[in-house]
């Protein structure tokens, strides 16, 4: 196989590793009405299986860094898509406790992929890998919005069980493809465990604001996922209504996602595109504090949001490190600090509706996140590198 080849099925395996990414987890959303009624779940508990995996990208986020410095993030990324299928297919098998079981496994699977995959695009493919970033959070957007929009019809036919389990086929797939095509990436072999070089991402500020963006960007997207279909159940009194946002949601993201890598084609800086997902967060919102009978214009601005979103913070951990170990340390300080918050989302968003009996103080709270989207949006966008000594001063697109 030519280098040229070679390359082209790395990216397809780095694609469809990204399809994996958020699969499982956008899966439960719809069917999750179904899944309390037969575990009898509380609303707390059934905010955990979206919460739980968000936990573990944060919370593991620095083994999984170290993982692939031990194994090499080839051979580490592969053991993930391995576990997620299993855990995919496992985790309906009985109760509660398994589901919940299977879903830690899921999420500690997923951050494999989500430290490493930006290193390994870092290394791979140079002066494109801001462009490769934002391609494959396009498939992971696109993994959330197929699962979204197939669970629920899946699960008529055969019931929430088989229609959460099915998604293990994507991740075997997946884990084929990688094992094919990893050869070819320009290190397979495991790297000595070390001092890392280059500055501390820690003690950055542009790491912070880059965190920060995951962070609010995470704690947005995860409880809109969580609870869209059943603040509109209540709101508009109709379980298709939920469903079918949930899946326009996820489908709309994808072309959120696609806009990115033009963008960083074309502007050196950020700034005006992370004040622009900001708005469309707001829109959303809003919209449904306002008028959740409208729910149709909302979703479709707020699946722009999250799309665009999700493909600004990956790209941004890419393009703010100025090699592959300061990426791979980025990424892992993004995402202890992004899901850490992120995580917080759905089970805030499930607290205050609890306490309060009605979804306005839920939405003001998420109102108040876009603020602070708004805020890291302007640090984390201006053009340079954590290996830069400059001032927080100027204004880049």
């Amino acid at each position: 196989m030519s280098r040229a080849a070679g390359s082209g099925l790395l990216l397809v395996a780095v694609l469809l590793t990204g399809l994996n990414l958020r699969g499982a987890i956008a899966a439960v959303g719809p069917v999750l009405p179904e899944v309390r009624a037969e575990l009898g779940l509380s609303p707390t508990t059934a905010g955990l299986l979206t919460t739980l995996p968000v936990l573990c990208f944060a919370v593991l986020a620095p083994a999984a860094a170290g993982l692939g410095r031990r194994l090499g993030a080839e051979r580490a990324v592969l053991a993930a898509l391995v576990v997620l299928a299993l855990a995919t297919g496992l985790r309906v098998l009985d109760g509660a406790a398994v589901l919940l079981a299977g879903t830690v496994l899921i999420g500690a699977a997923m951050t494999v992929g989500n430290v490493l995959l930006p290193a390994v695009v870092k290394r791979d493919f140079g002066a494109r890998a801001g462009t490769v970033t934002g391609l494959y959070t396009t498939t992971l957007a696109g993994g959330a919005a197929a699962t979204a929009a197939a669970t629920a019809p899946l699960a008529a036919l055969w019931g929430w069980r088989a229609a959460l389990a099915c998604w293990a086929v994507l991740a075997l797939l997946a884990a084929v493809v990688w094992a094919w095509a990893t050869p070819w990436a320009g290190s397979a072999e495991p790297r000595p465990a070390g001092r890392a070089s280059g500055p501390p991402v820690w003690g950055s500020p542009l790491a912070w604001a880059v965190s920060g963006l995951l962070a609010v960007q995470s704690a947005l997207y995860y409880a809109i996922t969580a609870w869209l279909p059943s603040l509109l159940l209540d709101e508009v009194g109709s379980v298709h209504a939920g469903a079918a946002a949930a899946t326009t949601f996820q489908l709309v993201g994808i072309a959120g996602t696609l806009v990115v890598p033009v963008v960083v084609r074309r502007w050196t800086g950020q700034r005006v595109l992370g004040l622009a997902v900001a708005g469309a967060w707001a829109v959303l919102v809003a919209g449904l504090l306002a008028a959740p009978t409208a729910w149709p214009v909302w979703v479709v601005v707020g699946g722009l949001a999250q799309g665009a979103g999700v493909a600004l913070a990956y790209t941004l951990i890419v393009l703010r490190s100025a090699d592959e170990d300061q990426a791979r340390r980025l990424s892992g300080m993004a995402q202890v600090v992004g899901f850490t918050v992120g995580a917080a989302g759905p089970l805030a968003v499930g607290a205050l509706y609890a306490a309060s009996g009605g979804w306005a103080a839920p939405l003001w709270l998420l109102l108040l996140l876009t603020v602070g989207y708004a805020g890291t949006a302007v640090v984390a966008g201006r053009p340079r590198t954590l290996a830069d000594r400059l001032p927080l001063r100027g204004w880049t697109r």
